[in-house]
């Protein structure tokens, strides 16, 4: 087997140092490999054919032979290493979404998946799923991709929407000369998060060698890792929140029982020397619920106390998973004709069939009430007052004295003295697995297909180049999520009385209905289960039509070099539409209220570049050029929009050469921030500013503002008492979310200038240094839900009565509606909106140095490379509003954004081996962009260091294997609750799964 690649490609790939930010082995161009004749390409980030290979913004690179060599079966785990590129949906975060299991989306500079643009060949690819519109990497065979190019910058006046942070373009794989098969496994020390990827390649020529054809496909898989299976992980770590600053305990233990925990007093007020302090008891784990355990003071809180550690309780991390599961088949076919030397055909089919499991914790109940399953049982109920030894403790608990003549009794001895009537009301803390977990089952299946054709002419002396193509994509999916019981049922069927001698519900419409009674005291039968358990699934589809036509030719010829032009034209129409099941969309369900949500637009765009040499060869200008480029597109939904990039290049000399780039971008509204109705979601990230711990961190000036606006949102307000119904460790805040039809585009202004320098008394030293700088206004989302809180409502002086941030935030004054305690939160809006800026700065470093051994020392050991590729981004500043100060959000672990990172790799290779060390560095962030220094301890994650070793061997033209070891010093995520189990945005680019090992082998015939 050969595979070709044509000798500009192949000069590409050995002086892409120069101008790129990474590649994720070293791949230096050593001196005898230098002599490549040069001809026309086209690369990332332009469309005019040129003889240089200076991409005009900086570009990096990552081989096919990186992809195997990796050790992944995620494209998107590769592109995490580049230090321009941050975590967003991956294998690690994605498990227990509602509908994006086991996908991987491209971020570049964190600015969000929606403003990374994602390519094939320079042409769009499809969106991956309806309700949350990016492109899944998984869908891409990764065995067939030749080079993947990232430009992390402004590129819309070239591509279009989308790409305001830049784009990542997959260059397939066109010829190939026989049969390649690879095959690859991996797993972690623990034995498990198993990974498998098996693919094949075949090509040929027909017809002396004027039709192409090429066939691939692959098959991967990744497994699941929970985290009860890492000691390092398992149970946990939390805050004490008893002390200032919050230092680290072992995670607590939860109230909320796999059987029952029955918080008789609820409050959270400790109840060691006083009668009306918090009382619960529950159903023993250790007995497997059989025995009823009275719960010590610092677990019978409704919110359990950080030292809570009663062992008749157990750790809710038991459910959480580290990595979800997901499997993906795809099969791709390209086929070329040439109808003549100058003019050919095309076509390129891709088919995908992925699916994703994400487990997740059952459906449950909080002992503060309120939330989405609230839960109680009355004194009169039939289960309380019947047979069996633990309704029988049960009653003596609830019933029994709290003093005997005046004198409290032993907390251990002490009853609450309630009677067993209708009035008096005891919540329920428990989860329900005899429903099972919340598991997610997603399913997908993607067909694209583009034809198209290539050729050149001559017109006016000149030759012009000219390709056109039509593609048309389209996506089914349905996703499963199981076990999210139907709220109503649970509720009715837990009120049960007796009725005539015969256990009943409560409620007579219920029992019209076949109201089955649930026994939350001893166990719930077969029967009452299937009554109130339920299943939701979605279907949804997304379609893609586009059209492009590309013309590009030389103008004339100056002293300098000709005049390159590039100009075309492409019209696109995304259409989507997602339909979640009738009983999920009622809001009868434990789950998300998302309801149907779909729409469509077109837009038809047009655009030019051109390439203007300005000198060439002279002193001190051995290049001058400037590029400009300018897009107009017209969109059915937002109207006109136009875009351009002014580019300028200098080389004084052979050895250095300096770029400098202006450009400005948009993004339109998809078709959910657009269209999507309004819909329940929910939070756990959200610190409520009236919160007695949150309080006590706050400013000086912040403490006197909530003084006064809590004060007049929550009746009876007391800083040092108050405890919010959500927050770290407490139930998720409940959200209403959805689109608007009248959102206008996001607006960009980029900056980027850079030098590149390869000195030429130092063979194969090439260093780069680039400062980029983003200007972002109009963000389409919601307000982000802390800044509501704290700054534009809790800390704004504006009267809390006139302040209309504050009536998005709705406040229970009784604690019976939604919100679980007096003053606790029920529910907050928020709709997209145009209302965020964003600013960016920072720099990206490049240091690469290879050299032979023998050129060295004499001696032939083989030949070393050296690469380090770094990113400081020091500034990545939010303003929520319009007017509002800016918040920095660099360095924190909130937005994902490491102020610092850096990948540093070395090679050494001889004869038909080779073994790379690379070690991945992530400064230490802040981990609450929302608490005072002082009020968290520690403050920081700490710097991250992951070392990996991959070593190859080949042993002739036809076979090689390799292996590796990813995490060898087997690192695990920071100490800190907040990013401890890797499982968020932020925390899931430090590895949770471990010590992994993996072997493959390719062959070729």
């Amino acid at each position: 087997m050969n595979t070709r690649m044509n000798a500009p490609a192949r000069k590409l790939l050995l002086a892409s140092a120069a101008a790129t930010s990474l590649l994720i082995f070293p791949e230096i161009a050593l001196a005898q490999a230098a002599e490549v004749d040069v001809d026309e390409i086209v690369v990332t980030g332009s469309r005019i054919r040129r003889d240089t290979f200076s991409a005009p913004q900086p570009l990096s690179v990552v081989t096919s032979e990186a992809i195997r060599a990796s050790g992944s079966t995620s494209i998107g785990d590769i592109l995490l290493e580049q230090p321009n590129i941050n975590p967003a949906t991956n294998q690690q975060n994605s498990s227990s979404t509602l509908f994006l299991a086991g996908q991987t989306r491209a971020d570049i500079r964190g600015l969000g998946p929606t403003r990374t643009l994602v390519l094939m060949d320079g042409r769009r690819l499809p969106f991956s799923d309806a309700s949350s519109p990016a492109v899944d990497l998984n869908t891409i065979p990764s065995l067939m991709v030749e080079r993947i190019e990232t430009i992390a910058g402004g590129a819309s006046a070239v591509y279009g929407s989308e790409a305001i942070a830049g784009v990542v373009n997959f260059i397939m794989k066109k010829e190939q000369e026989g049969l390649e098969l690879d095959v690859q496994a991996g797993i972690s020390e623990e034995s498990d998060g198993e990974e498998f990827r098996a693919g094949f390649n075949w090509g040929s020529k027909f017809l002396d060698g004027r039709l192409n054809v090429l066939i691939g496909g692959e098959y991967a898989l990744q497994d699941l890792i929970m985290q009860r299976d890492r000691e390092e992980l398992f149970p946990g770590v939390r805050r004490n929140t008893l002390v200032t600053p919050q230092t680290l305990l072992p995670q607590s233990r939860t109230n909320t029982s796999p059987f029952a925990t029955f918080q008789i007093r609820g409050t959270n007020t400790l109840s060691s020397d006083t009668v009306n302090g918090a009382l619960a008891v529950t159903r023993d784990v250790r007995t497997n619920g059989a025995t009823l355990t009275r719960l010590s003071p610092q677990c019978s809180t409704t919110t359990v106390q950080p030292t809570c550690q009663d062992e008749a309780l157990f750790y809710s991390a038991i459910y959480n998973p580290l990595q979800g599961k997901s499997d993906r088949a795809v099969l791709r076919g390209f086929a070329s004709y040439d109808l003549t030397d100058t003019w050919s055909l095309f076509a390129d089919a891709t088919y995908v069939k992925a699916g994703g499991f994400g487990p997740s914790q059952p459906a449950f109940s909080s002992a503060q009430g309120g939330g989405t399953l609230p839960l109680s049982i009355r004194g009169d109920n039939a289960f309380l007052n019947g047979p069996g030894q633990l309704a029988a403790d049960l009653r003596a608990v609830i019933t029994g004295p709290t003093s005997v003549n005046g004198v409290l009794l032993p907390f251990a001895q002490r009853g609450a003295n309630l009677p067993l009537t209708n009035s008096t009301v005891i919540q329920v803390a428990r989860f329900y697995p005899e429903f099972g977990g919340r598991d997610v089952n997603a399913e997908r299946e993607q067909i694209r297909a583009a034809v198209g054709f290539e050729g050149g002419f001559g017109v006016f002396g000149r030759d012009v180049s000219v390709d056109g193509y039509a593609q048309y994509s389209t996506l089914e999916g349905e996703t499963t999520s199981y076990n999210v019981p139907q709220l109503a049922r649970v509720t009715q069927a837990v009120d049960a009385i007796l009725l005539n001698g015969q256990v009943v519900c409560r409620d007579a419409a219920a029992r019209a209905a076949g109201c089955v009674p649930f026994d939350v005291i001893n166990g719930p039968s077969r029967e009452a289960i299937l009554w109130t358990n339920a299943n939701s699934t979605t279907e949804q589809e997304v379609k893609q039509s586009v059209a492009g036509l590309n013309f590009a030719t030389d103008l004339f010829t100056l002293p300098a070099g000709p005049v390159g032009i590039a100009f075309g034209g492409e019209w696109r129409k995304e259409e989507s539409l997602f339909v979640q099941d009738a009983l999920g969309a009622s809001a009868a369900l434990f789950i998300n209220s998302i309801g149907t949500r779909g729409g469509e637009y077109d837009v038809s765009e047009g655009y030019a570049e051109i390439r203007i040499p300005i000198l060439k060869d002279m002193p001190f200008a051995r290049e001058l050029s400037v590029e400009l480029a300018g897009r107009i597109s017209n969109y059915s939904t937002i109207g006109t929009t136009d875009q351009y990039r002014l580019h300028a290049e200098w080389a004084p000399f052979e050895d250095i050469r300096f770029r400098a780039s202006e450009a400005t971008a948009v993004r339109a509204p998809n078709i959910v921030e657009l269209f999507a109705p309004q819909s329940r979601n929910f939070t756990t990230a959200a610190n409520d500013p009236c919160d007695r711990d949150v309080f006590a961190g706050a400013t000086a000036a912040q403490k006197a503002a909530r003084l006064v606006t809590c004060a007049a949102a929550i009746p009876g307000y007391n800083p040092a008492t108050f405890v919010s119904n959500f927050g770290t460790g407490r139930p998720s805040l409940p959200l209403l979310q959805g689109g608007n039809p009248n959102l206008g585009p996001e607006e960009a202004k980029t900056y980027q200038y850079g030098v590149v320098i390869t000195p030429r008394w130092v063979p194969n030293l090439q260093v780069s240094l680039d400062f980029f700088k983003y200007n972002i206004t109009g963000q389409v989302g919601s307000i982000p839900i802390n800044t509501l809180l704290s700054n534009l409502c809790y800390d704004s002086p504006q009267a809390y009565g006139s302040n209309p941030f504050c009536t998005q935030i709705k406040r229970d004054p009784t604690g019976t509606g939604g919100g679980a305690v007096v003053g606790g939160v029920s529910e907050v809006v928020l709709v997209s909106q145009n209302v965020a800026s964003v600013k960016v700065e920072g720099w990206d470093g490049s240091i690469a140095y290879g050299f032979d051994t023998e050129d060295v020392i004499g001696r032939d050991w083989g030949d070393l490379a050296f690469r380090l590729d770094a990113t400081w981004m020091y500034r990545f500043a939010l303003q929520g509003l319009p007017g509002q100060a800016y918040v920095q959000f660099a360095n924190t672990i909130t937005n994902a954004t490491p102020e610092w990172k850096a990948n540093a790799s070395v090679r050494w290779r001889r004869d038909n081996y080779s073994f790379t060390w690379s070690t991945l560095w992530i400064d230490s962030m802040i981990i609450s962009q929302t608490q005072q220094q002082s009020a968290l301890n520690p403050f920081m994650t700490g710097d991250y260091y992951r070392h990996d070793l991959r070593a190859t061997y080949r042993f002739n033209d036809q076979v090689s294997v390799r292996a590796g070891i990813i995490n060898v010093t087997d690192e695990y995520p920071p100490y800190a609750p907040e990013v401890f189990a890797g499982t968020g945005t932020g925390s899931s680019q430090y590895d949770n799964r471990g010590r992994f090992f993996f072997v493959g082998a390719n062959f070729n015939f």
